[in-house]
């Protein structure tokens, strides 16, 4: 039922070729994935390097001002003294990093052509107080530190370089004019490359930052400061075991999903081809639809497989019972040629003239009714073995030639008809002149009516004795193969069966109104 339902609701899996694409999309597209992975975490890497980089550079730049106030005798200065102009009037003025891997990457530093001529003054002496905290520093966040004056000198370093002048770079020459700038550059070493588990970070990418210092409004310094960005190799290390327990579970997700793809695939169709043996040596046809998930094709294959097994039995069904009626059928008149035949060839001599002239009648009576009725099989069976060959009927013109035939035994009323209908002419005009000679057998020598009319865009042919009707007990019978109340006058039994083939190879049907005052046989192709 669970099947019958999937079928009506049209639920079927995904097609094969769709799973074969998202296999190929998947290989193509998961190395670019990967690449813009690692881009997007390295950017991540250097921006947090970034930020760290400015949270020390505004601690070492309040206590670097703090002490050249000191220096000048001056009061330390409140929060809105020390925040940039352009955020003077807001409560806080963070600083954003901003540096993206996208950007160009600068080579990296020259050494300084330049240094101070004066090493003295309230800059100088604040950067010698406050250089011992760098240097401290320095051993445990490995950042290199360096504390510009307004001209972009050098008054306090964790390394060398002390007194030499940076005004050219980039990022010093937009932070002098108060706005925080950053840098990468690329990063060269002259010592090996630290073991994976070193606190060295050991990449290649060094990121600068200019962090302008404030007071009263104007740029009284810069903090200078820089540092190697994680390597994403370090960061892989150091969080192996949670990214080892990713990739075994990923590695157990995509063996799962692969060997559910197969299962999806190969059971349906052993399944089906379990199924289609039992068929061929003659067992039942259940378990030709796959149950379950499966690709479309698959169900779309069941489905035929059990469309045409079905067909297949039915039209078994319908020879062998073909066959039984024709045996019958056939059976009475080659008896009654037979048995003449031999009377004849044994009483020839002595049969009289009379006599033998009717059993010669009878031969020839009983094989014009096999040529009927062999006749009227072969176009019952080509009716309904061969495929409908469409064409264009007119349908009004079409019947008038057909009523013609019978003159004025047939009143056609074709007012109603469609124009046209696309249909095999010669099925049709034998369903019409099976149905005609009936009516006209059967009509009491009264006219016929032949009415045509469209209905919901198919066309509905109704011919309409005047006889004394269709007995009710052979009501259900009437369209059954061989079945006639004239056998004795040559009656065959095949023509409504021939209207009956004509209304199904159309999907249409062929209906019966019968009463004391005549009967309607109502065609619909």
């Amino acid at each position: 039922m669970a099947r019958a339902a999937r079928r009506r609701a049209g639920w079927r899996g995904p097609s094969v070729s769709w799973l074969l694409a998202g296999v190929s999309i998947i290989v193509f597209v998961a190395p670019i994935l990967g690449v813009l992975v690692l881009q997007v975490f390295q950017t991540h890497l250097v921006r947090q390097t970034e930020m760290s980089l400015i949270a020390q550079s505004v601690l070492i730049g309040e206590a670097w001002r703090d002490r050249w106030l000191e220096e000048l005798g001056t009061e330390p200065e409140q929060a809105a003294d020390v925040k940039p102009p352009s955020a003077r009037d807001e409560r806080y003025a963070p600083i954003d990093p901003r540096l993206n891997l996208g950007a160009k990457v600068l080579p990296p530093l020259d050494d300084p052509t330049r240094y101070a001529q004066e090493r003295d003054g309230p800059k100088w002496r604040a950067g010698e107080r406050v250089m011992p905290v760098l240097q401290r520093s320095k051993l445990f966040n490995l950042s290199s530190a360096r504390v510009l004056d307004g001209k972009g000198c050098v008054v306090a370093a964790t390394g060398t370089w002390l007194g030499a002048c940076f005004d050219h770079l980039p990022e010093v020459e937009k932070a002098l004019e108060g706005t925080y700038a950053s840098t990468a550059r690329r990063r060269v070493s002259d010592s090996p490359t630290p073991p994976i588990e070193s606190i060295s970070r050991g990449g290649d990418t060094r990121v600068f930052t200019a962090t302008p210092v404030f007071s009263a409004g104007e740029v009284v310094g810069v903090v200078w400061m820089s540092r190697t960005s994680m390597a994403p190799y370090k960061v892989a290390w150091l969080y192996r075991r949670p990214l080892l327990l990713g990739l075994v579970t990923s590695f157990l997700l995509a063996s799962l999903l692969s060997l559910f793809m197969a299962r999806a695939i190969s059971k349906p169709l052993r399944q089906i081809t379990r199924a289609a043996e039992s068929v061929s040596r003659g067992g039942s046809s259940a378990g030709l639809e796959p149950e379950g998930f499966a690709p479309s094709e698959v169900h779309v294959l069941g489905e035929a497989l059990s469309t045409m097994t079905a067909q297949l039995s039915g039209k078994a069904e319908y020879i062998a019972e073909f066959a039984a009626n024709v045996s019958h059928e056939l059976k009475s008149p080659i008896t009654a040629i037979r048995g003449a035949a031999e009377l004849l060839r044994e009483e020839l001599d002595q049969m009289p003239a009379a006599q033998r002239e009717r059993f010669l009648a009878n031969i020839e009576s009983d094989a014009s009714r096999m040529e009927r009725l062999v006749t009227r099989l072969l176009e019952l069976a080509r009716i309904q073995s061969s495929p409908e060959e469409a064409g264009e009927i007119r349908l009004a013109t079409f019947l008038a030639n057909i009523a013609v035939s019978y003159g004025d035994q047939v009143v056609l009323d074709a007012s109603g008809a469609p124009e046209s209908i696309q249909m095999n002419p010669d099925h049709l005009e034998s369903a019409v002149r099976n149905l005609l000679d009936n009516a006209l057998r059967h009509g009491g020598g009264k006219p016929i009516d032949l009415v045509v009319r469209s209905d919901s865009g198919r066309a509905a042919i109704s011919v309409t004795d005047r006889g004394p009707g269709v007995r009710e007990k052979n009501r259900s019978l009437i369209f059954d193969r061989f079945f006639t109340t004239e056998r004795d006058s040559g009656g065959t039994g095949i023509g409504l069966a021939i209207v009956k083939a004509v209304a199904e190879t159309r999907g249409g049907e062929v209906t019966l109104e019968t009463g004391p005052e005549g009967s309607t046989f109502t065609l619909v192709v």
